[in-house]
């Protein structure tokens, strides 16, 4: 066999396509998208995964130029769009919680307040808000106040809640705190802030 035919038989591989660069660097993208579930710093990820998926989809799709890695790109897509998904879904179930659990601490300090325990409703409050307990139980009456979650305090983990009835309003700031009782590990709120003012308009 001469230098030709060698040649030919090692050039020329009937039904090979080569390889799509972009669509393999999706799929790898994909993967790395699960680093989303991690923290929002990475939701950037599976956003150039999907978009790197869809141009390796176009690339391999695109007419006159025959490459393999359809697959890998739709799977880099499909992986960047469940770990995107996800992520997001996570976080915001979490918050949602989070703010549930923040209007449920402030019902507790709150029934604690109108019921006249003002001791108990007092040892939930932090330094800066036990002073104003008193101010703040002028505002229970036969009406308990309504309990709105305003969204997020300004230290992490805080949140801010309004409770108004009538034309009192008073805006709290609780956030969680790790107890240990008994050697287990519990979650405690504590009211931090309580600042009462007139209740705005409609409330």
């Amino acid at each position: 066999m001469d230098a030709q035919s060698t040649s030919d038989v090692t050039t020329e591989v009937p039904g090979y396509r080569p390889v799509s660069g972009l669509a393999v660097a999706a799929l790898i993208v994909g993967c790395v998208s699960a680093l989303a579930l991690v923290s929002p710093v990475f939701w950037v990820v599976p956003l150039v995964g999907a978009a790197l998926a869809l141009v390796a989809v176009r690339d391999v799709t695109r007419s006159g130029v025959a490459k393999a890695g359809g697959l890998a790109a739709v799977a880099g897509l499909a992986l960047s769009l469940g770990f995107g998904s996800q992520a997001v879904t996570a976080a915001a179930m979490a918050r949602w919680l989070a703010a549930a659990r923040a209007e449920s601490a402030a019902r507790f300090w709150l029934d604690a307040l109108c019921d006249g325990r003002i001791d108990d409703a007092r040892s939930m409050c932090g330094p800066d808000a036990a002073p104003r307990v008193d101010e703040a139980a002028a505002c229970c009456g036969a009406e308990r106040p309504r309990i709105r979650c305003d969204g997020t305090g300004e230290a992490p983990g805080s949140w801010a809640v309004s409770a108004s009835r009538g034309t009192c309003r008073l805006e709290l700031v609780v956030e969680p705190a790790l107890s240990t009782t008994g050697g287990r590990a519990a979650e405690r709120w504590s009211v931090t802030s309580i600042v009462r003012s007139p209740a705005r308009g409609g409330e």
